[in-house]
């Protein structure tokens, strides 16, 4: 799909309204994967989870109440850039989309259906909100999670979506750990002081 649009898109711009339109309701599983990607990293800065965890969690809220198509404010659906660029970028990510489609395949159908994707939204959403805790650490599971379900999504590959539902129960309670091992080194030092 991304190709298509790279390759037929008839104007010298294209803004991100245009693609998101493109991809119509596969625009779901993009927008999360490109706003959970920044996020896998060990070392980033201060305050990039929530920056990419709040509006991960507003488009995956949208998913799951069943909207065809994800809404962004106009301000970013007006941003535009050159097509020859968004080309250029397509092709420059084509080897990693191939060797990713060798991997994900359509497969475990009664896990894709409409109903499944709403929960796997609801899922993310909650995921989006919980990345952006100031934890340390706690981003990487939850990051790979989102990325899993988005790929998931985008390939209706249950397999995956099974793989990112058990990497975000393992997420969530690394994060539920780190809390109260945080938590309580926050007592001890707290009772030292004192």
């Amino acid at each position: 799909m991304l190709t298509d649009l790279a390759q037929n898109w008839p104007h010298e711009r294209i803004s991100l309204g245009d693609i998101v339109e493109g991809l119509a309701d596969r625009g779901f599983g993009i927008l999360m994967l490109l706003l959970a990607l920044p996020t896998t990293l060990p070392v980033a800065p201060p305050g990039l989870s929530a920056a990419f965890g709040f509006p991960l969690a507003a488009i995956a809220a949208q998913l799951a109440w069943g909207s065809n198509r994800p809404w962004l404010p106009a301000i970013l659906l007006r941003r535009s850039f050159a097509a020859s660029e968004f080309r250029r970028m397509i092709s420059r990510s084509m080897p990693l989309l191939q060797r990713m489609e060798r991997v994900l395949r359509p497969r475990l159908p009664f896990l894709t259906g409409w109903l499944q994707e709403r929960l796997i939204g609801a899922a993310c959403a909650v995921l989006g909100i919980l990345l952006a805790s100031p934890v340390p650490l706690t981003n990487i599971p939850l990051s790979f999670a989102i990325v899993f379900l988005a790929l998931g999504l985008l390939a209706k590959d249950g397999l995956a979506l099974i793989a990112g539902l058990a990497v975000s129960l393992g997420g969530v309670f690394f994060l539920i750990y780190m809390s109260t091992a945080a938590w309580h080194a926050i007592e001890a030092g707290l009772q030292a002081w004192f």
